[in-house]
């Protein structure tokens, strides 16, 4: 048997303890490290997701509860309601009847029980104020009807006056 001197077994000790120490610090408080730095990132990078997923949450519900409304105004709506005499009235009400070239109707079928119902009118020399009192009383109207698209320009004899395209569309629940 090997003796050892006090100052050996001190160093053996000490050998010991710092191998020891190396292997606890390699196999258990590195990886513990590691593991800890990739959840810290991936926690924010969930946070991210999570903040992402909440907006789009809220997106939808709102855009939900706006389907809900206008399925709801839809459903209200008159059942002998037609978009063209309705807005013919509007035209006789603020004195454009001369104004009007053109009325076009056009009814798309959007799905199962569902229609929409586009009036394309061309509106030739009139001013900017009789256009906006029109598209005003149009939007502010009881009856679920709206703008789809409007396309200005200034007329060619008068240059101080519009003519204009509009089209109004009225969706519909189609009667079974």
């Amino acid at each position: 048997m090997i003796r050892l001197t006090k100052r050996e077994k001190l160093l053996a000790l000490a050998l010991a303890i710092f191998t020891g120490g190396s292997l606890l610090f390699a196999f258990a408080v590195k990886p513990a490290l590691a593991r800890t730095k990739t959840l810290r990132r991936v926690i924010l990078e969930k946070q991210d997701e999570l903040e992402k997923l909440r907006a789009t949450s809220n997106e939808y519900i709102l855009l939900r509860d706006s389907l809900d409304n206008i399925r709801a105004k839809v459903a209200s709506q008159d059942k002998g309601f037609e978009l063209l005499p309705f807005l013919e009235s509007l035209i006789r009400e603020h004195g454009l009847e001369k104004k009007v070239a053109t009325m076009k109707q056009q009814v798309l079928n959007l799905g199962p029980g569902h229609s929409e119902t586009i009036i394309e009118v061309k509106l030739e020399s009139l001013t900017l104020k009789q256009l906006v009192d029109f598209l005003r009383k149009v939007e502010s109207s009881k009856v679920l009807a709206g703008i789809k698209s409007l396309y200005i320009k200034k007329n060619l004899t008068n240059t101080e006056m519009l003519d204009s395209v509009i089209e109004i569309h009225n969706p519909k629940l189609i009667q079974s």
